[in-house]
This record gives C-alpha cells, sequence and structure tokens, in this order.
C-alpha cells in the first residue's frame, strides 16, 4: 500500500490549510488505497480531517504516526468512523464542546437523515454560545447538504464542524464521494465541462437538474457565508477549486490532484448579533 506523508500545516487560514490536503491526495489514482502518515501534522482542520474520512471510508486505506495529542481530538470527533444514527448524535449533544462530531449523512435515512441535520445545526449553534443569527447559520449547513444529496448520487455525505474560541471563528466542511459537479452536469444535461467550468456554471446559478433554469442553493450559501457574515468560502470539485477570502475571489486549478465528489468548507466569525439574510436570497 502507497504511504503519503501529509506536511505540516503552515498557517490556519483556510488557503494554508488547502495546500496539505492538496499535497496529500496529489498524485493519487482514484480508487488508490493509501497509508497517511501524520506524524508531522499537529493541526487537524475540518478541511483536512473531513476530506481524509471520505476517502477511507469510500476506498479503504489507513493513518498512523498521529501524536498522542492528535490521537486525543480524533477520538472525542470520531474519527473516521464518525456519527450516522440520531441517538447517537444526540448523546454527544448534551455535553459542551467546541466541536461538532464527524457526521454521516445516509441519503436512504431519510426522515432519520433530515433529524440528524437538524441536530447538527442546532450544535453549530451550541459551540458557538449564541443563538444570534441562526438562519445565517442554518441557511447554508441546509442548502449545501441538499445538495451533496440530491447531486452526488452516492449513499453518504459528511459534516464536521469546528469552532475555535480563541480566535472567534468557526470551520465547516461538507463532503461527499460522487460524481462531482462536471459529472452532475455531463449526467443530466450531457454538458461537458470541465471541472473549472462546472464551478462557473454553478456559481452562476446554473443547476444541474433537467427542467431546471436555476439553481441559486451554493451561490446564495457563498453570498451568505461571505458577504452576510464576513467569512470565507470554498468549493472544490474534480481538479478545480474556488476560493473566496477577503472581498476576493480566484478560480484555480490543481495539478495531479482529482477529487471524486465535492467539498466545500467556509468559515464564519461569531455573530455579534442578528443577520438579516434575505438582501442575499434568490
Amino acid at each position: 500500500m502507497k504511504t503519503v506523508k501529509v506536511p505540516e500545516f503552515v498557517t490556519t487560514s483556510l488557503v494554508d490549510i488547502l495546500r496539505p490536503l492538496y499535497l496529500a491526495f496529489k498524485d493519487i489514482k482514484d480508487g488508490e488505497k493509501v497509508c497517511f502518515d501524520l506524524s508531522s501534522v499537529s493541526f487537524a482542520s475540518p478541511l483536512f480531517v473531513l476530506p481524509l474520512v471520505a476517502y477511507l471510508k469510500s476506498v479503504g486505506g489507513d493513518v498512523f504516526g498521529s501524536s498522542s495529542k492528535l490521537q486525543s481530538y480524533f477520538d472525542c470527533i470520531h474519527f473516521p468512523a464518525g456519527v450516522d444514527s440520531v441517538s447517537g448524535f444526540e448523546a454527544l449533544s448534551q455535553s459542551n464542546k467546541t466541536y461538532v462530531p464527524i457526521s454521516i449523512l445516509k441519503k436512504s435515512a431519510g426522515a432519520g437523515r433530515d433529524r440528524l441535520e437538524t441536530l447538527f445545526s442546532n450544535m453549530v449553534l451550541k459551540v458557538l454560545g449564541t443563538s444570534k443569527a441562526s438562519s445565517a447559520v442554518y441557511y447554508p449547513i441546509s442548502e449545501l447538504v441538499t445538495n451533496i444529496i440530491e447531486h452526488s448520487k452516492v449513499e453518504e455525505g459528511y459534516m464536521f464542524g469546528q469552532y475555535y474560541p480563541k480566535k472567534n471563528y468557526l470551520d465547516i466542511c461538507i463532503v461527499d464521494r460522487g460524481r462531482g459537479l462536471a459529472g452532475s452536469y455531463s449526467d443530466e444535461l450531457g454538458l461537458a465541462f470541465s471541472d473549472t467550468q462546472a464551478i462557473e456554471e454553478v456559481m452562476k446559478g446554473h443547476s444541474t437538474k433537467v427542467n431546471t433554469e436555476r439553481g441559486f442553493g451554493v451561490r446564495t450559501s457563498k453570498r451568505v457565508v461571505c458577504e452576510a457574515m464576513g467569512g470565507e468560502f470554498m468549493l472544490l470539485s474534480g481538479s478545480a477549486v474556488l476560493i473566496v477570502s477577503k472581498g476576493k475571489q480566484q478560480l484555480v486549478n490543481l495539478p495531479g490532484f482529482h477529487w471524486q465528489g465535492v467539498i466545500v468548507a467556509y468559515r464564519i466569525p461569531k455573530p455579534q448579533g442578528s443577520i438579516d439574510i434575505t438582501p442575499y436570497l434568490e
């Protein structure tokens, strides 16, 4: 089995967290089992942890070399197994934590999946320590999870959140191992888009669904995160990633890298008051 040494994070910015993810998965063939060496890693962000979980669960492989501190954190967030039941999540939500554990959403669970998504959103507000701006917090979670479940054509999706009290921000990551954005446009509409073009179409609000002209969920979620809440947003599919940070937006190709599915990560500062998201809804 191929061994990949994961590099340490340079800083904790979303862009710098993307770098170890890129290097860890660069030149890995789709479906290739990998053993990830985490001996150089001292910080575990949702943007790195959740894709790793999704890959291990869908393809196989292993991790080793975790420090005792990192392993202790992994145990707390239920890495890599995750939580896939309402009862399991309800038990965890009773205690005071700064994280929302790795959650596995199963398409076939129906009402149980909806309940798990609601519990996840409620726990996000709890770890933030505020009930203010609940609609702004709930909206992107609901819309992005719905997009994953509807478009991925796979059974499972993944969510994970971590609040950093000293830095006063929350990171959330949502991942699937499905057909990806370009695959959705190809399968549903017969459109041969590159990964970059597919992301551009999504951000224009062009739906991948047949007989549906507009699909604003992802674009509106990005606006709520970045404009309404002053946060940062990242959308990755295949070999391309959209990064929105500090008022700047860039779409980047990732040479030698291919993610089978979609990764969405975003960072929001802790809300200090109520936030009206209606100007951003389309």
